[in-house]
């Protein structure tokens, strides 16, 4: 009972933003709410300071309140301060954050007097902060225009005390390495007041050998007195520079590099400092669409409310109708409890007639995708979705897609693409309320390498159900019919996965069969078919000779690998997680693994100890891979105990009704 009345008053005070928020005459900070007249009983804006605990509390009398400055000099000279909304209601006290509302513009200001600065920002949750800290200058920028592929910054500086600056210098750091290049830019005093003027050139080709794909680096800008001493050092503000009540605004200036790359100068989400990021045209593209789409996501935010029935679904990126996601939706199909939901799917694969129900079917790139991620209370997903704030009330259910055996996340010790991208997966965990697990070895994994302390459901996997069902013998003889695969032939299946090391572009990759297909072809096609399912980031690089069509079947672009799972003999692959949802068929696996010491200990790293613990052999050459399959039935008898031990290990929760499970459990 405690806890529903706790939950009762929370959802009372969720949704309660500031509409107004200045700082009157350098003495006051007034702040203004929206209606709080569900909140009966006395409310007060508290601030605290985040390092020391620190607070300061003001009643809030006819939706406004007001703190006297000096108050919150004295509790926090510098450091970061959060919002807070506090209500007192049936002889209880609850506190909630204060949420960022779209229509408020956030500023600097700064108090000449007391050479103090307040920055207000929204953190990464989305919610109002304020940042304190001593300063002597006032600095501003005036001018960003890209000129060819370089950059011309222009500004100015204002000293609050009796300093003379000399010299000023702006200095770009790379966030993951904290590389830093400095640029010397001209400073005068134009007249007889106080204001220096600044300009100069950001030189792009000064980066080059520090320059990685989506490398992303921080603008500080250094004063220097005429000792050469350093006397100041802030990172670039655009906060009057812009506004930004469109995220796209963001993007400030992009100069073109050379036909694939682009340099962009922007400003960051919620703190609005000046940044570079390094990329190709087709991802900007890509980000510049997204931010729009964040655009949509907020306005429809703000004036419709969630479609507490309504479930929007998406499988890998939305590239096709597959996953843990498809299993979880076909399964509410069939249970009559959800016969009044609306199923929204991510689709923009080439066969959108393969979703059954007549769901809304919407494309990534389209408007309507934000528009009813706005709308839907519910979020299935098996990856990342591109908005890395939710609303109140949404729920979040983050199926993933795998066992892990290569490193995850915050486990990765190695540099690479998926070092860079931990930041929005920390962003984007932090919306997630539930998240899937196999096993409980995954749940362990899953909980360090995404930093997630919230509802982890070892349930199995809604997409192993399949391995579980009584038609799915048939179902595999109807599946190889469909996709014209000799009923006479047994099936290879070869499933690898991408390496973080081949990337041509930014996150598109090469790859190259690692076997002789001549030799495959020869020695094994009077009794087999080889099908290909090449992982999503590589699939559209293969090109396979015409002279293997009887024997090779590329079904990369297949929406769904698990019904190629079904009608398989023999699952070929390297460090990908598929052995783990193979291994609920008990059919035999061999792990190709031709770079294994590379892989290892230059590109990503394992968890499990591949020649100790896999349910297979480990095979490093194409005469050796050839000479297994021969020998299958000899392969299977000589791992058949560790396969057991590993089906024990990983695939016991799986009994079929992993789906049903989750379903009931999630939807309410």
């Amino acid at each position: 009972m405690k806890v529903f009345v706790k939950k009762a008053i929370k959802k009372l005070m969720l949704g309660h933003r500031i509409r107004h928020i200045e700082i009157e005459d350098n003495s006051k900070l007034n702040v203004t709410f929206d209606q709080l007249s569900q909140l009966s009983g006395k409310k007060y804006l508290v601030l605290k300071d985040k390092a020391t605990g620190r607070r300061l509390q003001s009643k809030i009398e006819q939706n406004k309140t007001s703190i006297d400055l000096t108050e919150l000099h004295e509790m926090s000279d510098t450091g970061k301060i959060d919002f807070y909304l506090k209500s007192y209601l049936f002889n209880r006290t609850l506190q909630t954050r204060i949420a960022h509302n779209h229509d408020v513009p956030l500023f600097e200001h700064i108090d000449e007097e007391r050479k103090k600065k307040f920055r207000f920002y929204k953190t990464i949750r989305n919610n109002i902060s304020l940042m304190t800290e001593r300063t002597s200058f006032r600095c501003t920028v005036h001018e960003i225009k890209p000129m060819g592929s370089n950059f011309y910054l222009s500004g100015e500086v204002e000293p609050l005390e009796d300093i003379k600056p000399a010299s000023v210098e702006m200095v770009l750091v790379r966030r993951d390495t904290r590389q830093g290049f400095g640029y010397k830019f001209e400073l005068k005093k134009p007249g007889s007041d106080n204001l220096y003027t600044f300009n100069g050139m950001v030189f792009i080709e000064k980066l080059r050998s520090a320059l990685a794909m989506n490398s992303r680096w921080d603008v500080f800008f250094q004063l220097r007195d005429d000792k050469n001493n350093l006397i100041h050092r802030e990172i670039m503000n655009t906060q009057g520079f812009r506004s930004y009540e469109r995220e796209e605004y963001r993007y400030l200036e992009t100069a073109q590099l050379n036909d694939q790359h682009v340099a962009v100068l922007y400003a960051t989400m919620g703190k609005n400092s000046l940044a570079l990021w390094y990329t190709d045209k087709n991802q900007y593209a890509r980000t510049y669409q997204i931010a729009k789409g964040k655009s949509i996501f907020n306005e429809v935010s703000e004036r419709e409310k969630l479609n507490t029935k309504m479930v929007f679904f998406e499988s890998f990126l939305g590239k096709n109708y597959s996953g843990n996601p498809k299993y979880i939706y076909e399964e509410m199909l069939r249970n009559s409890r959800f016969k009044d939901f609306i199923f929204v799917w991510s689709y923009s694969g080439p066969n959108p007639e393969c979703i059954p129900g007549n769901p809304i079917i919407v494309d990534r790139s389209s408007e309507d995708y934000y528009k009813f991620l706005a709308r839907a209370k519910y979020w299935v997903s098996n990856i990342i979705l591109p908005i890395h704030r939710k609303r109140e009330g949404n729920v979040y259910l983050q199926t993933w897609h795998g066992t892990p055996l290569k490193k995850l996340g915050f486990d990765i010790e190695i540099e690479g693409p998926e070092t860079l991208a931990r930041e929005n997966f920390y962003i984007e965990s932090r919306n997630w309320d539930y998240l899937v697990a196999a096993n409980k070895y995954s749940s362990d994994i899953f909980k360090r390498a995404f930093k997630f302390d919230k509802k982890v459901l070892e349930a199995g996997y809604p997409a192993n159900d399949i391995f579980y069902q009584e038609d799915t013998p048939s179902n595999a003889q109807s599946l190889k019919e469909k996709l014209n695969i000799p009923a006479s032939k047994k099936v290879i299946l070869y499933a690898p996965t991408w390496r973080d090391n081949e990337m041509a572009n930014s996150w598109d990759h090469t790859f190259t069969l690692p076997f002789n297909l001549d030799d495959l072809y020869n020695k094994l096609s009077d009794e087999y078919v080889l099908v290909l399912r090449m992982h999503h980031l590589v699939s559209d690089m293969l090109e396979i000779d015409p002279k293997y069509k009887d024997f090779v079947y590329d079904l990369s672009k297949y929406d769904d690998i698990q019904e190629l799972y079904t009608l398989s003999d023999l699952l070929i692959t390297d460090y990908s997680s598929v052995f783990f949802d193979y291994a609920n068929s008990k059919k035999p696996i061999l792990f190709f693994a031709y770079d294994y010491e590379m892989y290892k200990d230059n590109i990503r790293g394992f968890y499990l100890d591949m020649a100790k613990d896999l349910p297979g052999p480990v095979i490093r050459t194409g005469p050796e891979l050839i000479q297994a399959i021969q020998n299958i039935n000899s392969v299977k008898r000589q791992y058949g105990q560790k396969y057991e031990d590993f089906y024990n290990e990983y695939c016991s929760l799986e009994d079929g009704n992993a789906a049903k499970k989750i379903a009931e459990l999630v939807f309410k």
